[in-house]
């Protein structure tokens, strides 16, 4: 069972022509995040991409 303020609300964001379409775009959407930081994180491991959040200390 799905809760159906949560559908509507999803409706409405994605603006879906019906719920069904909503969540397959939804479902869509993680897979595709997904699939995509297990790329980053490989490159990560790869020494290919840094991480930009990380700021040298000291001074």
């Amino acid at each position: 069972m799905l809760e159906e303020e949560k559908v509507r609300r999803l409706v409405k964001k994605l603006r879906a022509k019906s719920q069904s379409q909503a969540i397959r775009i939804a479902i869509d959407s993680l897979l595709f995040a997904e699939e995509v930081m297990a790329h980053v994180e490989e490159l990560r491991r790869r020494g290919t991409v840094r991480d930009g959040s990380k700021r040298p200390t000291g001074g």
